[in-house]
């Protein structure tokens, strides 16, 4: 039987007669993984090799702070805007993100051990703040997470919209600390971003 709870044989059918490709979860889809599992940090490898492939020391060799600071900010929003924008990420994940960041900022493009001149946290701090206006990457997951309730809320079509309300029911749903009602870890984390149940990384 096929997830879809057909037989195999009957959805190659349809598959041929819809011109489509036959496949199994997990795979990729725009360069998201589907049916994987992103409480789990062999989830989020590819998306680490991609940063620190990007952020690779050379480069550092190469270009000023201001120019790294650019590169910091350009990586961040291509390559972890769509993972950020559905899934929640773990605390492993964040600080090894972090730490890539970190080492390609103040590195000098040295294998050696990298001296941190100022607190990550003050660099994640706006310009007007004395800071460098790179993007918390925590926070930067949380209110990509949280735009989903809002999103719920204000538009009004969509089938996007229609599967999620079936499924789950409505953005007022968000509000609920219950989650029992849904086996569904995606929709548990959104849950937990807009402050409704404790944190589980």
């Amino acid at each position: 039987m096929g997830r879809v709870g057909l037989e195999t044989r009957l959805l190659k059918q349809f598959f041929n007669i819809l011109n489509c490709k036959y496949m199994k979860i997990s795979f990729m889809y725009l360069e998201m993984p589907i049916g994987g599992n992103s409480r789990r940090s062999q989830f989020w490898q590819p998306v680490i090799n991609k940063v620190r492939n990007r952020l690779s020391s050379w480069k550092g060799k190469l270009i000023f702070v201001v120019g790294r600071v650019c590169l910091i900010k350009s990586v961040i929003s291509a390559l972890l805007l769509y993972y950020m924008s559905f899934f929640k990420m773990l605390k492993s994940v964040k600080k090894e993100l972090i730490k890539i960041q970190r080492n390609f900022l103040w590195g000098w493009g040295s294998e050696a051990r990298k001296i941190a001149w100022v607190s990550w946290e003050n660099i994640c701090k706006p310009n007007e703040m004395e800071g460098l206006g790179i993007r918390d990457i925590g926070n930067f997951n949380t209110t990509l997470l949280a735009k989903w309730k809002w999103t719920l809320g204000v538009e009004d079509h969509g089938v996007w919209k229609q599967i999620l309300d079936s499924k789950y029911g409505s953005w007022r749903v968000l509000n609920e600390a219950n989650t029992s009602r849904t086996t569904s870890k995606w929709w548990k984390d959104i849950q937990k971003v807009c402050g409704n149940t404790e944190s589980g990384h």
